[in-house]
């Protein structure tokens, strides 16, 4: 999600946004505006962007069964992403031209 607001949130301004989670403590966390533990500063990012675009986020619980790909997709896990839904590895989109970063010690900048 932060990586989402931090790449579109600008040209979201003003609208609402659903975000489809298959993590019940994460919706919850998200409807509530609270989380306990490390995460809270993850949220509170999120939760900065979002103010800082004027964005109302709510969240919709979906069971991981039936959200396979956005599931591959939020760990970066590229061989499935290839078997579920091909069309978008080959050809392949680079996640850096999109403004995305992953995060190993192989992907930092030289």
């Amino acid at each position: 999600m932060e990586q989402a607001l931090l790449h579109w949130g600008h040209k979201w301004r003003g609208k609402r946004i659903i975000m489809h989670i298959d993590n019940r403590a994460v919706a919850y966390a998200i409807e509530n505006r609270t989380i306990r533990g490390v995460s809270m500063n993850v949220l509170r990012r999120c939760l900065l962007l979002a103010a800082e675009c004027d964005l109302v986020i709510s969240t919709q619980w979906i069971p991981t069964k039936d959200n396979i790909l956005a599931d591959a997709l939020s760990r970066l896990d590229f061989d499935r992403v290839a078997k579920i839904a091909p069309q978008l590895i080959y050809p392949a989109t680079i996640l850096r031209d999109l403004g995305f970063w992953i995060y190993s010690k192989r992907d930092t900048p030289t």
